[in-house]
C-alpha cells in the first residue's frame, strides 16, 4: 500500500506549484510508503507518492508513473485482476516495462478512461492526470477500503490519502469542526458519505470518481454501488448451487489476493471469517504465518486457547501478542493521530498491536473484515426476520437442530452447520438492547435505527446539546436511503445501508492501524465480486435455519473444523473501560480540563454526571466517544500531532534493495 498527495491550481494553472508544500504533504504519509518517494510537477499540477513496494520491487514501479510524459498516475492500492487486462493491453500497445499492477492501471485509464472503473477489482485510491485534456481524475475503490480526502478553496484543490497531509498546508486548510459530523458519529459511529470532522475537508465516497479540469468546478459521480440497478438480479438456483458458486468464488479471490513479491501473512482471531480466509490461503501453499492478539488478566475472556486450537487445526503457524493496557494514555494519543479522527470503537488498539507484530515478519496481511456486513452476521439483522427469530427459539426450546446432517451441499466428513442465531440474540447485552427496542417493533426501520444507535438521544443531548445530538435529520437520512433502496427485502436494504456507511468506517480504522506500521491489509471477503454476489442472493440464504451467515458457513465447512464453524459470534472484547479507570488522571484531564471546557465541544457538567456512575448502562459508550473527540481535537485541531516528531521522523526512505 502507498500514500498519495497532490495540488491542482484549476482556476489559474499558470500559478506555480509550491514544491515544498507538496513535499511536506507527501512526507506526512511516509509511514504508508517507506520504500520510495516521488513527485511530479507540471503546469498547475503537482503529484506526490510514497511507495510501499509489494508487486514489482524494481525501479519500474516508481511513482508517479508515466509512459509518454502526458499521462501520470499516483496509485495507492492493489488491482487484483490486473492480469485479466495485461495480455490485451500489451498486444495492442506494446510490452510493459515491468510487472506491476500500476502499469496496467495507467494504460487502462489512458486508453479507456472512466469506462474501465466498474471492471476494477481491488482496493485503491488513485490520482490520474491527463496533460492533453488538462484534467485530474481522483478515484476511490468500490467498498471504500482505502480513503482519499480533498479540500477545495475555489481556486486550488489539495488531495491526500490522509487528512494530516492536508493539514500541513497550515492556514490554507481551515480546521473548523463540523458539528453534523459529530452528530453522525454519536449515532452511526462514523461520519457519513463525503463528510469528515472538518467542515472544509471532504472524503471521496466509496465507488466514486472526482473529475476536475482547468477552469471547471469538481464533479463527483458514482461508478459502482451495491444499489446499482444494472447489477445482476436474483438468479434462480438451488441453495447447494449457490453454496458451490460462493466456495469457488472465495477460492479464486483469495488466490488472487495473495499476489505479492514480498511475504504475506494473515490476521487471525480464530473466528469463522479470518479462519476461512486463512484456510483457503493455506491451501495454495503461499501462506504460512498468522498473527493475533489477546488479553491476559484484563477482566475479559482470554481468547488465546481458542486461537491456538483453531490455528493448530488449520496447520497455521500462529504468533500472538499480549496486551495489558499499561500504555493506554500514550497509545490513545498516537492512534488518534494515525486515525485522523475519533473512531468507531476500541478495536483500533488490538489492530495496531497485531499489525506491529505482523510487520516484523511480513508486508501484507489478509483478514476476514467485512463478512458480517455482507453476509448478515450480526444479530441486529435478524430483527427484521421474524421467521429466523422463531426458528432460533424453536431450536432452543426443543434442543433439536433442523436438518441435522442434511444441510444443502453437505459432504461426507464435512462439518455440520448448526444454529448460531440464538447464541447471539440472547447474549445478555443483546437481550437488554432488545428490551429497549420493543416499542419500535412495528417498523423495521425504526427498530434497526434504535437498536444500532443504542445511546438515547436525550442522554447525548445532556452533554452535546440539542443541535449536535438531534436525531431527526439523521433518522430522515437513514429512512430515505433505506426506502429508496432497489433491494426488495428489508434485511438487504439494511445491509446496503451498512455497506455504504458503517463498513467504510471499519475499513478506515483497519487501514490506518496497519499502515501505521507500513503493513498492507487486504480484505478478500469484501472483494467487489464477492459483495456483488452476496447482494444478489435472497436473504434466506444468509439468515437461515436459525443460523447467521448461513451460506458463508456452508461454503467453508469443508475447510474449517466444526468448533470454529459453529462458534457463537463474539466481538473482540477490548478492556478499555478497565484501562480508563486505571488511567484516571489522564482521563479526567482530557474530559474535564481547562482546555476541554474552553473548547466547548461538549458540556463537561453533563458528562460528569455520567462519569461518576460507572454502573450506568451507557457509561463506557459515552466516556469512550467523548474521550476520542477531545483527544482528536487536541491532536488534529490544536495541531499537537502535526507539531510532534512523528512527521519528521517518518521522512526516511528505505532502500528497496534491502
Amino acid at each position: 500500500m502507498c500514500g498519495i498527495a497532490g495540488i491542482f491550481h484549476y482556476r489559474d494553472p499558470s500559478r506555480p506549484i509550491d514544491r515544498e508544500l507538496l513535499l511536506r504533504m507527501t512526507r506526512a504519509l511516509a509511514h504508508r510508503g517507506p520504500d520510495d518517494e516521488g513527485i511530479y510537477v507540471g503546469e498547475g499540477i503537482g503529484l506526490g507518492h510514497r511507495r510501499l513496494s509489494i508487486v514489482d520491487l524494481s525501479a519500474t514501479g516508481h511513482q508517479p508513473m508515466t509512459e509518454d510524459g502526458r499521462s501520470w498516475l499516483s496509485f495507492n492500492g492493489e488491482l487484483y485482476n490486473h492480469h485479466a487486462f495485461r495480455s490485451e493491453l500489451s498486444s495492442r500497445f506494446g510490452p510493459f516495462r515491468g510487472t506491476s499492477d500500476t502499469e496496467v492501471l495507467l494504460r487502462l485509464v489512458q486508453h479507456r478512461g472512466r469506462s474501465c472503473l466498474p471492471e476494477l477489482a481491488g482496493i485503491f485510491a488513485f490520482a490520474y492526470w491527463d496533460e492533453e485534456r488538462r484534467e485530474l481524475l481522483l478515484v476511490r475503490d468500490p467498498l471504500g477500503v482505502k480513503q482519499l480526502y480533498y479540500v477545495d478553496d475555489g481556486q486550488r484543490l489539495l488531495f491526500a490519502s490522509e487528512i494530516k497531509a492536508l493539514l500541513v498546508a497550515g492556514s490554507g486548510v481551515p480546521r473548523d469542526v463540523d458539528e453534523r459530523a459529530i452528530s453522525e458519529y454519536l449515532t452511526f459511529h462514523t461520519p457519513l458519505f463525503e463528510r469528515t470532522f472538518f467542515k472544509r475537508i471532504r472524503q471521496l465516497p466509496q465507488g466514486s470518481a472526482l473529475t476536475i479540469a482547468v477552469d471547471k468546478s469538481p464533479r463527483v459521480t458514482r461508478y459502482w454501488s451495491v444499489e446499482d440497478p444494472k447489477s445482476e438480479p436474483h438468479r434462480e438456483r438451488s441453495p447447494s448451487a449457490a453454496v458451490e458458486e460462493l466456495r469457488a468464488l472465495l477460492e479464486r479471490v483469495v488466490d488472487e489476493q495473495l499476489m505479492s513479491d514480498v511475504p504475506v501473512g494473515a490476521f487471525f482471531s480464530g473466528g469463522i471469517d479470518s479462519s476461512a480466509v486463512a484456510a483457503f490461503a493455506l491451501r495454495t501453499g503461499r501462506l504460512r504465518h498468522g498473527f493475533g492478539v489477546h488479553f491476559s488478566d484484563q477482566g475479559v475472556i482470554d481468547e488465546r486457547p481458542y486461537q491456538e486450537a483453531a490455528a493448530k487445526a488449520l496447520g497455521l503457524d500462529l504468533e500472538l501478542i499480549t496486551m495489558d493496557g499499561s500504555s493506554f494514555a500514550d497509545d490513545l494519543r498516537q492512534l488518534i493521530y494515525y486515525q485522523d479522527a475519533p473512531v468507531i470503537g476500541p478495536a483500533m488498539f488490538p489492530m495496531y498491536y497485531v499489525s506491529q507484530l505482523a510487520a516484523s515478519k511480513v508486508t501484507v496481511c489478509l483478514g476476514g473484515q467485512g463478512a458480517d456486513e455482507i453476509f448478515a452476521g450480526y444479530a441486529r439483522y435478524a430483527l427484521t426476520q421474524p421467521v429466523a427469530l422463531a426458528g432460533a427459539f424453536l431450536k432452543r426450546l426443543t434442543g433439536r437442530l433442523w436438518n441435522r446432517g442434511k444441510s444443502a451441499g453437505a459432504e461426507p466428513g464435512a462439518a455440520k452447520v448448526q444454529g448460531s442465531l440464538f447464541k447471539q440474540l440472547f447474549d445478555l447485552t443483546n437481550l437488554r438492547r432488545l428490551a429497549h427496542s420493543v416499542p419500535q417493533f412495528r417498523d423495521f426501520r425504526r427498530l434497526y435505527f434504535h437498536h444500532f444507535a443504542k445511546v438515547p438521544e436525550r442522554l447525548w443531548g445532556s452533554i452535546f446539546g440539542p443541535a449536535a445530538s438531534s436525531r431527526e435529520p439523521l433518522w430522515t437520512c437513514f429512512r430515505e436511503l433505506v426506502d429508496s433502496s432497489i433491494h426488495g427485502e428489508r434485511t438487504t436494504k439494511l445491509l446496503a445501508w451498512d455497506a455504504q456507511t458503517y463498513l467504510p468506517g471499519l475499513f478506515h480504522q483497519d487501514d490506518r492501524m496497519s499502515m501505521a506500521h507500513s503493513l498492507e491489509s487486504r480484505v478478500p471477503i469484501a472483494d467487489p465480486r464477492v459483495v456483488r454476489f452476496a447482494f444478489n442472493l435472497p436473504v434466506q440464504l444468509k439468515i437461515h435455519a436459525g443460523t447467521s451467515k448461513w451460506i458463508l458457513r456452508e461454503a467453508v465447512k469443508d475447510v474449517l473444523p466444526e468448533f470454529v464453524l459453529n462458534r457463537r459470534k463474539v466481538g473482540f472484547d477490548t478492556p478499555v473501560p478497565r484501562w480508563i479507570t486505571q488511567q484516571e488522571d489522564f482521563v479526567r484531564d482530557v474530559l474535564f480540563g481547562t482546555r476541554t471546557r474552553e473548547r466547548g465541544l461538549f458540556d463537561v457538567k453533563g458528562l460528569e454526571a455520567i462519569y461518576r456512575d460507572q454502573r450506568h448502562p451507557y457509561w463506557s459508550d459515552v466516556v469512550w466517544k467523548c474521550l476520542c473527540i477531545e483527544v482528536w481535537a487536541r491532536t488534529m485541531v490544536d495541531e499537537e500531532g502535526l507539531r510532534s516528531s512523528e512527521v519528521g521522523a517518518a521522512q526516511r526512505v528505505r532502500d528497496p534493495r534491502n
